[in-house]
């Protein structure tokens, strides 16, 4: 679980919200995110975005600069989704836990 939570609250310094309704998530690039991507392949940043198991599908979009996170608005509260992208550090760390343990009791995480 804290594999997970590390490797989420690691994206919360490189993207801001620009889009969030409920299930659906669009985070824009800071500027520092493009030296950033640039040290990682491709596969890199995906298998990250893979490896958080309340992301569902998501989307790069180089050309837009941004990614589009999908998740169940069902398991997972959109207010959680809103703290960990916008929120405090410790707002946006309590929304990760928050969200893993949900994960663990829904069995999802697995």
């Amino acid at each position: 679980m804290k594999q997970h939570v590390d490797k989420a609250l690691s994206l919360r310094k490189w993207v801001q919200v620009g889009h969030h309704i409920p299930g659906r998530v669009r985070l824009k690039y800071t500027l520092g995110i493009v030296a950033h991507l640039a040290r990682f392949r491709s596969n890199d940043i995906e298998q990250t975005l893979a490896s958080i198991p309340a992301f569902k599908h998501y989307k790069l979009n180089p050309a837009t600069g941004s990614v589009l996170i999908e998740y169940d608005e069902k398991t997972i509260s959109p207010a959680w989704i809103d703290a960990l992208f916008s929120g405090s550090e410790s707002e946006a760390e309590q929304a990760c836990y928050a969200i893993a343990e949900r994960l663990n009791l829904t069995g999802e995480s697995s």
